[in-house]
Order: structure tokens, then sequence, then C-alpha cells
């Protein structure tokens, strides 16, 4: 959202509006079913802005006398306001006027009726995240239509045609004519009205291709990725945070809970009781509190690191796996092969590691060792190695790798020097350490600073146009 880069002002104008008057289902959805999830704040600038749009008297207001009416500093209207969009009752619109500066358009939305709130699995999903089960079981049931109960009874009803039908006199026929081009002009602001607000994701933040070739490859044929299915999966993305393959795996358990059919109603459940099982996403150990970051920032740095290195694991903290590997390849002017996207599917659903450590893993191969792939032999052996060091953080890789190469150069030199003793000692030692080192520091090349530092623009480059994006 452009607008919430600058902070808000006191003195900027608003327009409140809204198309029609709030319905009594909608109020009734308001003050019951979505409070509890946008919280009473949100509720309250809601019915603030409705009743200013309602004022005859005036069509512009202060955002001063807003927060005074409603009690409330900046950033708890802020953050009122941009929970109310996300829900889909409240659009922003900005423009900046040459004298009196910023000025903002809010148009109101509608809440969805009670019964298209239950009918709807988003909703209650995100209802059920807030309430009890005992309380959404009550909301439901205050909702829940009536059933006409019809015993003894027998339907007498008049149909259309007894009452008004019968044929136009030809006489009348001009008349008639002109009504009806009069009804359409004086209905023309009707035809195609829509103004209920509704929850929208972003289908774009999602691997469509990789996810429909992974489902391929899972031997799913029975899934199609129809256009409601891909909104449910995308809504799952953004609640839940599950990644494509993960996506993919919640439709390969429900066809197989399912005999083979995919059910909506087995999905959603499905999704929810993972969520609640485990963290969907492998979060990284980074913290994001800012005191934090500069602690890590200048202990990393200390180390000898440089700036670019640092940003290195920002960047691998902040993109999920695929995204990160597409980014290396293509900076070495590459492709992603089948082979690399099923093992980073296997890294990441069966490894330990955060999916930081794995991208600084992907980086250390591709990247420092110059391989033109992810040899699945050398991935699987680093990704082993490094669970049983228990390798938290980027630094913590970058680190490990550092001492590794440094033990290595010291065993060489040893070797060199004393060659008998050291075999002796070093077969000895072998199942501590030394077997260890064998297993992937054999695969070890020497990096070219130049093409390194290439990469790296490249990498840059890449990620830059992503985040844009």
């Amino acid at each position: 959202m452009d607008y919430s880069k600058e902070q808000l002002k006191p003195k900027e104008i608003y327009r409140p509006f809204k198309a029609r008057p709030l319905q009594r289902d909608g109020e009734q959805a308001l003050c019951h079913l979505y409070q509890p999830i946008i919280g009473s704040d949100a509720v309250a600038v809601y019915l603030s802005l409705l009743t200013d749009a309602e004022d005859v008297s005036q069509d512009e207001f202060l955002h001063m006398d807003a927060l005074t009416a409603l009690d409330m500093g900046i950033p708890r209207f802020v953050s009122a306001r941009v929970r109310l969009e996300a829900i889909g009752l409240l659009r922003v619109y900005t423009k900046n006027d040459r004298e009196l500066g910023r000025q903002f358009l809010y148009e109101l939305l509608e809440p969805v009726t009670p019964t298209a709130f239950f009918q709807d699995s988003r909703y209650c999903q995100l209802l059920l995240q807030k309430v009890s089960q005992h309380k959404f079981n009550q909301l439901a049931t205050r909702f829940a239509p009536k059933d006409l109960v019809l015993d003894g009874y027998r339907q007498v009803t008049k149909r259309f045609a007894e009452v008004f039908g019968g044929k136009t006199d030809s006489e009348n026929w001009a008349l008639n004519n002109a009504a009806t081009l009069d009804i359409e002009k004086q209905t023309a602001a009707y035809q195609n009205f829509e103004d209920t607000g509704d929850l929208k994701v972003t289908l774009t933040d999602l691997d469509w291709t990789f996810m429909k070739d992974l489902a391929e490859k899972e031997h799913l044929e029975a899934i199609v990725f129809t256009d409601e299915l891909r909104e449910r999966l995308a809504f799952y993305h953004e609640l839940y945070g599950y990644n494509e393959m993960e996506l993919v795996q919640l439709l390969a358990d429900t066809l197989l809970l399912e005999n083979g059919s995919l059910t909506m109603k087995q999905l959603d459940r499905l999704a929810e009781m993972r969520m609640k099982e485990a963290p969907v996403v492998k979060q990284s150990s980074g913290s994001t509190d800012g005191d934090e970051l500069i602690r890590r920032k200048n202990t990393f740095l200390a180390q000898g690191y440089t700036e670019a290195d640092w940003q290195a694991i920002q960047a691998a903290e902040t993109y999920p796996p695929l995204k990160y590997l597409q980014g290396l390849k293509k900076a070495k002017r590459s492709f992603v092969t089948k082979n690399e996207e099923w093992l980073l599917k296997d890294l990441v659903e069966k490894s330990p590691l955060p999916n930081s450590v794995i991208n600084q893993l992907m980086s250390y191969v591709l990247v420092d060792q110059n391989k033109s792939d992810l040899n699945s032999r050398l991935v699987n052996t680093i990704a082993t190695d490094w669970s049983e060091k228990q390798l938290k953080t980027p630094e913590d890789a970058i680190t490990y790798v550092r001492q590794r190469k440094l033990e290595l150069e010291e065993e060489k030199q040893k070797k060199e020097t004393r060659k008998q003793e050291n075999a002796k000692r070093f077969s000895s030692n072998r199942p501590q350490r030394t077997e260890k080192l064998e297993d992937w520091s054999k695969y070890q090349t020497k990096t070219d600073p130049k093409l390194q530092e290439e990469l790296e623009r490249r990498m840059k480059e890449f990620l830059k146009e992503e985040g844009d994006g």
C-alpha cells in the first residue's frame, strides 16, 4: 500500500462513501461475525466512517475529528483501517491536491450476509481461529435459516400467469415499448451493481506451473486446478503460510482420505487440522526485532565478514527456497531442473534445517563451489552433516563452512610434514571427525572471487526484481 509509506497526518482530509445504506443483515454480520476477526477498533472505525458518509450537511472531514470521536491515536486508527481493507469492507483511494495536500476517499463495502458468511469456508475458518468451537456453533445456530413445517398444509399459491397473464393489446404496444425503454434508463445504475465486500487472495504468489508439475509427478491425475481450487489454495497460503509443496501434499492426502475424490470440505478440514498440529512453515530463527537484528549484524561483521555477506544472509532469510534457487540459477544463466525441484522438495519436507539454512546450503554449492547444478548425493551429504550439527541460522552455516575449510587446510599441512604418524591418527579418529570431512569436503573447489562477485550481483538483481513485483 503506497499510502501507508507516509505517516497519516491529522489534518489530512477524507471523504467517506457508501453506495447504499447498511442493510440489516450486514449490520448483524458486522457486529457478531466480523468483529471477532477484525477486532472492535475496526468495527468502530467502519461505523464512524459510515456515520460520516450519511451526513448530508458535508462530504469532507478531517482525520483529527475522527480520531477525537473514536478516542484513538493514528497507529490504532491505521491498524484498524488496514484490517477493514484486508477483510474486504473498505477500499482506500488517495489523490494529491496542490493546495490541500493528500486526500483520502474511503469506500465502505457491504458486509456479506450471515447466510453467505457461513456458506463460505474461508470466513468460517477465520472465525474459528478467533472464537471457541462452542461460540462458533452458537453463532452458526443463531443465524441458521429456519425450516418451514408443512405438516397438514397444501400449497394453493396462485401462479403468475393466472393473475397477470394475457396478451397485451396491440394498440398499447407503442406505449408499453416506450415504458420499457424508460425502465431501462431509470434502472441503468442497478445493472451489474455489486458493493458487497469479499475476501480477495493473490494468485500470483504461488508457482502454479510447479504445483501442476509436482501433482503430475506424484500421479495425482484426479486434481484439476480450477479457479475455485486455485483461490482456495491461495487462501491457505495467505492464512496459514503453506508453500507449494505443502499444498500439493494437502491435495494428495485429501484424495487419499476421500478415496480418490477431491472435496473442498475435507480439504478445508485437513488444512486447518494440520495447521493446529504443527507450524506449517519452518521459520527462520533470525529475529525480526530491530535491536536484535542490529546485534546479530554487528556480531557477524566483527568476525571479519563484509556488508555484502550480511545482505546475502538477509536474502536467504527473506525468500522461500524455490524462489531463492530460481534466483541462483538465473544468476548463473541457467534454469532449475526437475531433479532439483524434487531434491528441494524432499529437503524442505524431511530435513530439520530452517529454510534460510537450506538457502545458504544451495548458495554454498552453486556459488561458493561453482557447481552447475545441485547434485543430490552432495546436497544430501551436506544437509545431513548440517542437521547433525544443528545449524539454525545462515551465520551458523557460514561459520561452520569456514571452520571446515581451516580444518581441511590444517589436515593437509600435517599430512605433508608427518605422513606416517598422521595417517595412523587420521584413521583412528575417522569415526569422530575425519570421515565427515571426507564426505563432502572432497567436493570442494577453489572459488573464483570475480566469478562469485558477479553471481552475487546477478542474484541481487533477480531478488530485487522479484521483490518489486
